[in-house]
């Protein structure tokens, strides 16, 4: 998948146009598809399939999917972190769809030091701005991520939250 957002081609591509570096609403689909059928056990969603997430959003530039992947991604990672510190959190199915909004089943958590340490390297690794990185961190800090140039970075929010 992640080579198919790379270059546009492969089969995950095959058959339609597709730019490279861009996400379409074709692959957030087969993003979210992946995802669900592989948790049909009940499954939480796993550090290997979260950073699989993390490393699309990385080398996608476009987007063309009306936001759509930046909801599978916040809501996938926040799901892997709470179940990764002991809590309990919907089926893949009920948690990744986009009509059922983050904030209705994600909470604030006391992140363990190991998940912390992940979390914050991806993080940081993404746009100040981004959308999915600032839902990550409100959902898991509760706090709302700053906005002002002069207020701290989403990825320092950790720090303070702590």
């Amino acid at each position: 998948m992640c080579r198919g957002v790379i270059t546009g081609e492969g089969p995950t591509v095959a058959g339609r146009v597709h730019f490279s570096r861009t996400i379409d609403a074709n692959d957030t689909a087969l993003c979210a598809r992946i995802l669900i059928l592989a948790g049909r056990g009940g499954d939480p969603i796993s550090r290997a399939e979260a950073e699989a997430l993390f490393d699309i959003n990385a080398v996608a530039a476009e987007r063309r999917d009306g936001g759509r992947f930046d909801d599978l991604l916040s809501k996938a990672v926040v799901r892997h972190v709470m179940s990764a510190c002991g809590r309990n959190v919907p089926s893949r199915e009920i948690a990744l769809a986009h009509a059922t909004p983050l904030d209705a089943w994600a909470s604030a958590i006391d992140i363990n030091t190991e998940v912390r340490c992940w979390l914050e390297m991806r993080v940081r690794e993404m746009s100040a701005g981004s959308v999915s990185a600032r839902a990550i961190v409100k959902a898991v800090s509760g706090r709302e991520p700053p906005k002002a140039p002069n207020e701290p970075t989403v990825a320092t929010l950790f720090d303070i939250a702590a």
